[in-house]
């Protein structure tokens, strides 16, 4: 007898009956945010009765969202196996296919989800999302279209067409879309957020910094705003004041928006850094920081707050006018290294594979091999987590040892004539201490990189290499093989 239930003789009679009380504890328990006891309940419920498809499903749900979606699949294809007209089913099981990479056997299940309920909204988004896995874009677009006229007041539907839209490179057409859906929808952060990333993009910056704001009401970063209780800077006067700024998200947007840290010292703040612990020791070297932390730190008393990614906002950004002195990160004693007339080039081929966007601007690192076999040039690995590890026993790229945080990266990247990466924070690192870098981006790029160009204000000394259409890496691969050729004979290299 577990605690709490009650005896067993006052239990419902049957097996059904029992398995059903189960299935609506753990279905509680699920809801309360308690994972493990939530899917005991309802493993309890499947020993009574194993074809119980809710069960089933329930526990599916509950193991994707811990991470576990192998076990999902196999759940979600236990209650359709049960019940095949199982819409709901048919739906999730097409998005834990895609979260596996498994985008044809996605695309099939979304189709079938269709043929059952085509009123139902997620089931035109799981079959549009599997397209985008297949970088069947213009088929993306499709299948949103007609979602959009089968479910007509569906505002996801919209974003998910707007946004692969502008994947296709349609970006006035995406903005126009998404504005029509913030009409509809005014309070929908989602759509707002996704119009500052297609503002950006399009270099529209000073109202795409402040759609941006609205990221904090997305499902994805709702409740993760820190410092609320302080007041928020939004350009008051800084004379005699103390700010903090603190990074938020990934590592290469602290690195690219610490650049604006002089700029409030220069109106008399004294500034405060609150960051993640690999970029403390990078960041003491940023022109006008008082005090660089480690989140989760004391604070000394402060006057206001912001994030490093308002700042843009709060000084009205355009592209003109982003502060591009470079350096503006320092590798301070880095190792020296004899004269040779060897080239010393740096390769990074992936990004943080939690990024949204990680399949697309990430790359097979067997698809670099022909720049190995360039001579004249000694190639390195700035590659870190377990992508460095598939290659560490490649002969012809060389390991450079470990690097403990950003500092240790940037000491070595100092020491190179050029540092060639995906958009990864390595790109962000390289190209804030004026290293010469080329960035490999994929067709639809984020929206830092702008739509069209080789260069970026950004970052000065950096070129960019851009997909021709999207998944093609082999021709930007080509075209930077016949560039590093032309100037292996010109140390050092430029952009």
């Amino acid at each position: 007898m577990r605690q709490g239930v009650g005896r067993w003789d006052k239990w419902p009679v049957t097996k059904e009956d029992r398995a059903n009380a189960l299935l609506q504890q753990g279905i509680e328990r699920a809801k309360a945010g308690e994972s493990n006891a939530a899917l005991r309940l309802f493993d309890e419920a499947r020993a009574l009765v194993s074809d119980n498809p809710v069960v089933n499903y329930n526990a599916g749900l509950v193991q994707q969202q811990t991470g576990s979606v192998e076990a999902a699949v196999t759940a979600y294809r236990a209650a359709i196996g049960t019940q095949p007209e199982f819409t709901e089913a048919w739906i999730n099981l097409s998005h834990a296919l895609k979260q596996l990479g498994r985008y044809k056997e996605a695309l099939e299940t979304g189709e079938r989800a269709i043929h059952l309920d085509a009123g139902n909204s997620s089931a035109w988004l799981a079959k549009g999302n599997a397209l985008r896995g297949l970088r069947e874009l213009a088929q993306a677009v499709e299948t949103f279209r007609r979602g959009t006229e089968a479910v007509s007041e569906n505002r996801e539907l919209k974003v998910s067409l707007a946004n692969t839209m502008r994947e296709l490179g349609q970006v006035p057409e995406a903005i126009q879309l998404l504005r029509e859906t913030i009409a509809e929808h005014s309070e929908f952060a989602e759509a707002h957020r996704d119009l500052a990333h297609a503002l950006l993009l399009n270099g529209d910056y000073r109202e795409g910094w402040h759609e941006n704001r609205w990221r904090w009401g997305t499902g994805s970063l709702k409740g993760a705003k820190r410092h609320q209780l302080i007041p928020e800077w939004r350009g008051q006067s800084l004379t005699g004041k103390t700010i903090l700024l603190w990074d938020e998200q990934g590592f290469g947007d602290a690195i690219q928006f610490v650049r604006f840290v002089p700029w409030a010292a220069e109106m008399g703040a004294e500034v405060v850094l609150e960051i993640q612990p690999e970029l403390v020791r990078l960041f003491e070297t940023v022109a006008g920081a008082s005090a660089v932390l480690t989140r989760g730190e004391s604070l000394p008393e402060v006057d206001y707050q912001s994030s490093l990614l308002d700042l843009p906002d709060v000084f009205c950004t355009e592209p003109p006018s982003i502060p591009n002195d470079m350096p503006y990160l320092h590798a301070g004693q880095a190792t020296k290294f004899a004269a040779s007339d060897r080239l010393r080039v740096g390769l990074c081929w992936a990004g943080n594979p939690s990024h949204d966007n990680d399949r697309n601007r990430s790359l097979d690192f067997t698809l670099l091999k022909p720049l190995l076999e360039m001579p004249g040039i000694d190639y390195f690995s700035l590659q870190v987590g377990s992508k460095a590890g598939e290659v560490a026993a490649e002969p012809k790229l060389q390991q450079p040892g470990r690097f403990c945080d950003f500092l240790d990266t940037a000491k070595f990247v100092v020491t190179l004539d050029l540092v060639i990466t995906v958009d990864s924070s390595v790109a962000h690192v390289s190209g804030a201490l004026g290293q010469a870098v080329w960035v490999l981006l994929p067709n639809a790029p984020d929206w830092r990189w702008s739509v069209d160009g080789k260069s970026t204000r950004w970052y000065p000394n950096t070129r960019l290499f851009r997909q021709p259409k999207g998944g093609d890496w082999e021709s930007v691969i080509k075209k930077i093989g016949k560039k590093i050729s032309d100037r292996t004979l010109n140390k050092p290299l430029t952009h």
